[in-house]
């Protein structure tokens, strides 16, 4: 009998702790590595949107933070939109998307505000 009490409790304290994670989850924003407001000019001043907006060449931009993957195969996570933006042709050899010569302050500001295109 106290065994099952046992159990019961650590099962009951074992739903409470899953609770609050996928409650903090929820309610939490991604984490950013540069400046969103100052990516979102940044995109404008490379003219990112020339090739981007509605997908002329590239995908457009609009809610690609919800998208599950980049490139076709790489998790949709900062790191790679920063790699990506750098070295769009290492990441994918043969895209479209030409090397710009964006620097790692100006790539981490763009995929700062890609995060926040949902």
């Amino acid at each position: 009998m106290i065994r099952i009490a046992g159990i019961v409790t650590l099962l009951c304290l074992m739903a409470i702790v899953a609770a609050s994670i996928a409650l903090a989850m929820q309610n939490s924003r991604p984490v950013t590595y540069g400046d969103a407001q100052r990516g979102e000019a940044l995109v404008a001043s490379y003219g990112c949107l020339a090739c981007h907006d509605r997908g002329r060449v590239g995908p457009p931009l609009a809610k690609i933070a919800k998208r599950a993957y980049i490139a076709g195969r790489y998790p949709n996570i900062q790191i790679w939109w920063i790699e990506s933006i750098q070295h769009p042709q290492r990441l994918k050899p043969g895209t479209a998307m030409p090397d710009l010569g964006v620097g790692e302050r100006d790539a981490r500001d763009i995929a700062a505000y890609l995060a926040t295109l949902r």
